[in-house]
């Protein structure tokens, strides 16, 4: 566009400023309308980006659930004197009651490499060393030169040939006015088979002559309602199926430790995912509600994104082959799931309780694909691959599976990939607006065009008056003067 018009027709008498600002205003009118094309579009991007959120949040809580029976009938657990251990539970099978002592802690080996007269300075020589031990298997040799090879040097050189493993610290026994330096030597593993085994030392010097074991590498030991039992760490997984116990201090007797389905713990998982699947809905709902002042809907209204997932939404959890309305544990109503004339989903507590009394396993069958989840090796990104060949097919696994599908990039066919469908949705629009700004380029250079060219028209009219009114005004002069002579 040009510049603002600078004359206002004070020849002609004519506003001309005013006559041409309106004229390019009304050849503007088409770049108006595609501007607010372009801005439609941008709007529906950016709300199927919305759009895209929520979908991702509700596959993400589905996927989460989807063939774990641990992370879905969580337990919990009591101690009757906290302090001692710790108890994680997962899966129907850990719940029981159990007495649990523990007598040893699980301990890594260190030993500590001195002088009997000290060493104060860290940085000081210690003349050729080397120090050579067996860990984890594993025979090492650090060896370091007079001129080299300090306490600071020696640890730096242990840690690099272990990898870490054996980890080497310059510690001060001393004070700090009168430091005594030590080498301590620490296995990173703890258990009896992470021993620092055949350490010798070799100081011609003298100044690293004393090697004290400070700890002993040993397992941790409990016993389990009688039976004793050890690990190389702390933590004991699995004595029963699900069950993880943590060592934290020496009993002196047995410690009382229950195990039981949580049931509230359940619950709020459900809550997270209706919220996630409401999410969902409540978006599709405000994009399609109808406004009577206006005759509209919202601006995603019959947008194909929002509908083929509401679809694929309703018909897995509402008809899928998940469903089954002849069980007693076969839809979401009756366990305790209830949708709304909204379409929203709410948890009846109660009802899952309920439920959840009757047979967790039952329960949690409904929504859980308890066998896993196998497409019988069909190639990534085709239909097939979506489809669990086995047995049994729970609520959470096919809504994942469902919205995989719809989310993934497809394999069309030879070599061929196409998007999934919010994203080509989101990428048509992109390409609207890029055809948009091209059009919108070609015709702000037009106007350019006819703004210059109405400038120069209304200029030249300007000079055109200006000089028939000069020409007028000497005329009249001119018979003004022959009247006097007369």
């Amino acid at each position: 566009m040009s510049g603002p018009i600078s004359f206002g027709g004070l020849a002609s008498g004519l506003d001309t400023s005013a006559i041409i600002e309106a004229l390019v205003a009304a050849e503007r009118i088409p770049i108006n309308q595609l501007q607010s094309r372009k801005s439609a579009s941008q709007q529906k991007i950016n709300l199927l980006g919305t759009f895209q959120g929520y979908v991702d949040t509700l596959l993400s809580r589905a996927q989460s659930f989807s063939n774990s029976a641990g992370a879905f009938l969580v337990n919990k657990s009591e101690v009757s004197s906290p302090g001692f251990f710790s108890v994680a539970a997962s899966g129907s099978s850990a719940a029981g009651s159990y007495a649990i002592e523990v007598e040893a802690l699980a301990a890594a080996d260190r030993y500590a490499l001195s002088d009997l007269q000290g060493i104060p300075d860290a940085a000081a020589d210690l003349g050729d060393v080397t120090v050579a031990f067996d860990y984890d298997g594993q025979s090492y040799s650090v060896a370091l030169t007079a001129g080299s090879a300090s306490l600071n040097d020696l640890a730096e050189a242990i840690d690099t040939a272990t990898g870490g493993a054996v980890q080497a610290k310059v510690i001060n026994v001393g004070t700090e006015s009168s430091p005594n330096n030590q080498l301590v030597l620490e296995g990173t593993s703890t258990g009896a088979d992470f021993a620092i085994d055949n350490l010798t030392v070799t100081n011609a010097a003298g100044n690293l002559d004393t090697s004290t074991q400070l700890t002993t590498a040993s397992n941790a030991r409990i016993v389990f309602n009688g039976l004793t039992i050890e690990r190389s760490t702390n933590t004991f997984s699995n004595i029963v199926s699900g069950l993880t116990i943590t060592a934290e201090a020496l009993t002196t007797q047995p410690v009382n430790a229950t195990v039981s389905l949580d049931e509230q713990g359940i619950i709020d998982q459900l809550k997270s995912f209706t919220k996630a699947y409401n999410d969902v809905v409540n978006f599709a709902n405000t994009q399609s509600k109808y406004n009577a002042d206006s005759g509209t809907g919202g601006p995603l209204s019959g947008e194909p994104a929002l509908r083929t997932i509401m679809n694929t939404l309703n018909r897995t959890l509402f008809t899928g082959e998940a469903v089954d309305n002849t069980s007693a544990f076969g839809s979401l109503g009756l366990v305790g799931i209830k949708l709304a004339s909204d379409g929203t989903l709410s948890v009846d507590e109660a009802r899952v309780k309920e439920k959840l009394a009757q047979d967790p396993e039952a329960f949690a069958d409904f929504f859980l694909d308890t066998d896993g989840f196998d497409n019988g090796g069909a190639t990534a990104g085709t239909p097939a691959a979506y489809v669990d060949t086995t047995a049994d097919r729970g609520v959470f696994s096919l809504l994942a599976k469902g919205l995989e599908r719809l989310l993934d990039v497809q394999d069309v066919g030879n070599g061929v990939t196409a998007k999934g469908l919010i994203a080509s949705r989101r990428a048509s629009f992109q390409a609207d607006i890029d055809g948009l700004d091209d059009q919108i380029e070609r015709l702000e250079l037009r106007m350019e065009g006819f703004e210059a060219n109405l400038v120069a028209r209304f200029s030249a009219l300007e000079q055109l008056m200006g000089n028939l009114n000069s020409q007028q005004s000497f005329l009249s002069s001119l018979n003004a003067n022959r009247s006097n002579n007369n």
